[in-house]
């Protein structure tokens, strides 16, 4: 189907502009976190879901109330969303943004930016930055289940 092989060329595409050494960061920040809050609106909220579900699986402690020593990942293509960045005013906790712009307000706020470059794309409104960091934090996850050396069955016992 013509529709999916575009969307996999363009998701192709901007996982290239990927930063490794922030991914890495990530992954080590998740590790250290006591507990980890995940955010995001509308289809990025979605997407949030997904890796607060994941992270549960692996055995994550996660919260709606991030404290000092958890970790916050906030999720927005704008990084504009008035909602999130009136929460992420009031976070106390290490800030990671998942974003499109770097200098956004949301992105201004955090201590860490990992950027998507997914601006340019045939597909509707923010379609494809969704997906790049579904697929982006579902990599952060097989990575994390590798490093801390996690099964399938450990993570199906956690799965509700």
């Amino acid at each position: 189907m013509q529709e999916i092989n575009l969307i996999l060329k363009e998701l192709k595409r901007v996982a290239r502009e990927l930063s490794e050494r922030k991914i890495t960061r990530l992954i080590k920040e998740i590790i250290s976190a006591e507990k980890i809050y995940v955010q995001g609106a509308g289809r990025s909220g979605y997407v949030a879901d997904s890796f607060i579900m994941r992270l549960k699986h692996l055995g994550f402690k996660t919260t709606n109330k991030p404290k000092k020593n958890d970790l916050s990942i906030i999720i927005s293509g704008s990084g504009k969303t008035k909602n999130i960045l009136s929460k992420v005013k009031k976070i106390k906790s290490k800030k990671f943004c998942i974003t499109m712009d770097r200098k956004s307000p949301i992105a201004k706020h955090s201590d860490f930016v990992i950027v998507i470059k997914a601006k340019k794309s045939q597909q509707p409104l923010r379609s494809l930055f969704e997906q790049e960091t579904l697929v982006f934090l579902d990599a952060v996850i097989l990575r994390l289940k590798r490093k801390l050396k996690i099964s399938e069955k450990q993570m199906w016992k956690r799965h509700k």
